[in-house]
């Protein structure tokens, strides 16, 4: 355990609701007193940054873009995109500011509803028309966790119109089997959201990127604040960048395990889990209500989906005494219920 970690409610002991990483890595927590004066007192210049996140796939700088977060990333993308009431293309459900980010945009969103596939090609292409001005696609899907092939992806960029892009948003990719980042790219309408907050377990430094062709990338850079990230942010980002996988291999390969080991609990308790690639497992079961009580009452958040009640997410931890602790919680609750 984190010898960060402080006293919380009891309803809020564990919070497995919101994909973080519960615990940083001990490197980069040693890295915080370290944070220079000049972070601190000069505007933050994140060229240094996009261009270390440029060589990582051999990309220039100018197709790099540091946002605050991927939630600024994907703002900017939908305002470039679906200016003047351009539409959408997405799957229902999603990660809720997609949605949003259109609306906010002028934009609207052609949902397709669907738990079973992230990127469905003849639903997509049978929506796009000459309003169509964004495709969005998650991978791994946030909330299922199951993953769009990359073959399929790609086709849905080549049947886009000339003046819409496709954005692949691959928040949970280091948790999947494969990274589709550098395939995707090969294209010239496709626009690749990233970021550290997840398996770098950096969510509170707001540290997202985008790459992209050139000119979308100068459009995006245009279209947004000119600092969008703190001088620390910048700072401990690049040191992040710098130690590698030491950052977040031994953390992944964790929640790997974990994942395996939920779902076979969740089946073995009655409800029916996906068959996730991200950093939690999404689950469907009559008893959700019962068992998001249940998990609170023991002091583990978990999340409920108030559109689909049938379903729960629960995110892995990656540390394997809170681990345990969740799948006691699980049983104990399931058992109370059954």
């Amino acid at each position: 355990m984190s010898g960060l970690t402080v006293a919380a409610p009891p309803s809020e002991r564990l919070r497995l609701d919101h994909n973080e990483r519960l615990f940083p890595a001990p490197e980069l927590v040693r890295l915080l007193s370290q944070v220079p004066a000049s972070a601190l007192t000069r505007y933050p210049e994140a060229a240094g940054l996009e261009a270390s996140l440029g060589e990582a796939w051999d990309l220039e700088a100018d197709r790099v873009l540091v946002t605050a977060g991927a939630d600024d990333a994907i703002d900017r993308v939908c305002r470039r995109w679906l200016a003047g009431g351009r539409e959408m293309i997405t799957v229902t459900p999603t990660f809720e500011m997609i949605p949003a980010f259109a609306a906010l945009a002028g934009g609207r969103v052609r949902s397709i509803p669907t738990l079973d596939d992230p990127a469905p090609l003849g639903p997509i292409l049978d929506r796009v028309g000459e309003r169509t001005g964004l495709v969005a696609v998650i991978s791994p899907h946030n909330p299922t966790g199951t993953v769009a092939p990359v073959e399929r992806i790609l086709a849905i960029a080549d049947g886009l119109p000339a003046n819409a892009a496709l954005l692949v948003d691959l928040a949970y990719v280091e948790f999947a089997d494969r990274d589709p980042t550098r395939e995707l790219l090969q294209r010239d309408n496709v626009l690749v959201v990233r970021t550290l907050s997840k398996a770098w377990g950096l969510a509170g430094l707001r540290t997202g990127f985008v790459l992209g062709p050139r000119a979308a990338i100068a459009d995006l850079r245009a279209g947004g604040a000119p600092f969008p990230l703190a001088g620390p942010s910048i700072w401990l980002a690049e040191q992040a960048l710098g130690l590698g996988d030491r950052v977040t291999a031994t953390y992944v390969a964790a929640v790997r395990r974990e994942r395996g080991r939920l779902v076979s609990a969740l089946r073995a308790s009655g409800a029916e889990p996906f068959e996730s690639q991200a950093n939690f497992v999404l689950a469907s079961t009559d008893r959700a209500a019962a068992l998001h009580r249940g998990f609170r009452q023991r002091g583990v958040a978990i999340r409920r989906f108030p559109n689909f009640p049938d379903l729960v997410r629960i995110t892995l931890p990656g540390e394997e005494a809170t681990f345990r602790h969740l799948l006691r919680a699980l049983d104990s609750t399931f058992g109370h219920i059954s």
